[in-house]
C-alpha cells in the first residue's frame, strides 16, 4: 500500500508570490516558495521519500489558483493547458516545479495544493470543484488605484464584495479584460460606496471574462481623505476540470 505526500497540515499553500516557482522536493520532503511569498519560504511535507526508503513518487495531483501556471513534473513532463487542476498517474518523479505567472495584484495572493503518491494510481479523490478566495485591505486616495487584479480563466463565478470602513464615500470601478492589457468598466461594478451602515457593494457575475480587477478612488465629496476599505473576493470553479 502506497504513501500520500502533501503539506505537513494537509492544507493548501497560500500567499505565494508572482513570477517565481514553487519547488517540491519529495526526496527531502521540502517545499520552497518564491521570494516575496508570505511566511516561511521553506516548509516540510508530511513525509519524504528518503524516510520511506524510496526514490520516486509515481502519481500526483496539483491545483494552482492561476490556470496560466506551468507545472514541470520530473524532467520530461510539462503541463500548461489552462486548467486549475491536473492529475498525472503512472509516471515516476521526485521533483515538481510550479511556475507562478505574474498575473495577480496583490502580488502575493497565489495558492497551490498538491497530493502525490508512491503508487502508480493516486488513491486520492482530487476535488472536481474549487475556489480561490481572500481579502485585501487598504486606504483610498485621490488617485484611482488598482487594489485587486486576477487572471480568472477556468473559473465561472466571480464574487467581489467591497466594504467601506471609512468616514467618507469611495468610488469603486470593477473592470474586465480578455488579454490583461485592455480593460473595460463593468457597469454593474461602477458605484459610489457611502460611509453608512450599509457601506458595501456586492458584485457577482457568471460572465467568464479572462481577467477581473477592482480600482478605488476617493469620491468627490471625500477628496483629500484616506478611507479604510476591505475587498473580499471569491472566484469559483464548480464545473470541474477535464478527466477529473
Amino acid at each position: 500500500m502506497g504513501s500520500l505526500l502533501t503539506t505537513s497540515a494537509g492544507t493548501e499553500i497560500t500567499g505565494i508570490a508572482n513570477g517565481g516557482a514553487v519547488e517540491l522536493d519529495f526526496l527531502a520532503g521540502t517545499i520552497t516558495l518564491p521570494q516575496g511569498s508570505q511566511g516561511n519560504l521553506t516548509r516540510t511535507m508530511n513525509k519524504n521519500l528518503n524516510d520511506l526508503q524510496l526514490n520516486q513518487c509515481n502519481s500526483i495531483a496539483v491545483w494552482c489558483s492561476d490556470a496560466d501556471a506551468t507545472i514541470q513534473v520530473g524532467s520530461a513532463v510539462s503541463l500548461s493547458d489552462h486548467q486549475l487542476s491536473h492529475v498525472l498517474c503512472n509516471y515516476g518523479f521526485s521533483t515538481v516545479r510550479i511556475n507562478i505567472p505574474s498575473n495577480s495584484t496583490p502580488t502575493d495572493t497565489n495558492q497551490v495544493f498538491f497530493m502525490a503518491s508512491t503508487d502508480g494510481w493516486l488513491g486520492y479523490s482530487f476535488p472536481r470543484i474549487s475556489h480561490q478566495r481572500g481579502a485585501v485591505t487598504g486606504t483610498s486616495s485621490d488617485t484611482l488605484t488598482i487594489i485587486l487584479s486576477k487572471h480568472v480563466g477556468a473559473y465561472n463565478q466571480f464574487l467581489i464584495t467591497t466594504e467601506n470602513r471609512g468616514a467618507q464615500s469611495i468610488d469603486l470601478t470593477i473592470e474586465f479584460s480578455e488579454n490583461g492589457s485592455d480593460w473595460f468598466a463593468d457597469s454593474a461594478g461602477t458605484v459610489t460606496i457611502p460611509a453608512t451602515t450599509s457601506n458595501y457593494n456586492a458584485f457577482a457575475s457568471e460572465v467568464e471574462h479572462h481577467f477581473y480587477r477592482a480600482r478605488i478612488v476617493n469620491a468627490t465629496t471625500g477628496a483629500g481623505h484616506a478611507e479604510a476599505f476591505t475587498i473580499h473576493y471569491n472566484f469559483v470553479n464548480d464545473k470541474g476540470s477535464a478527466f477529473l
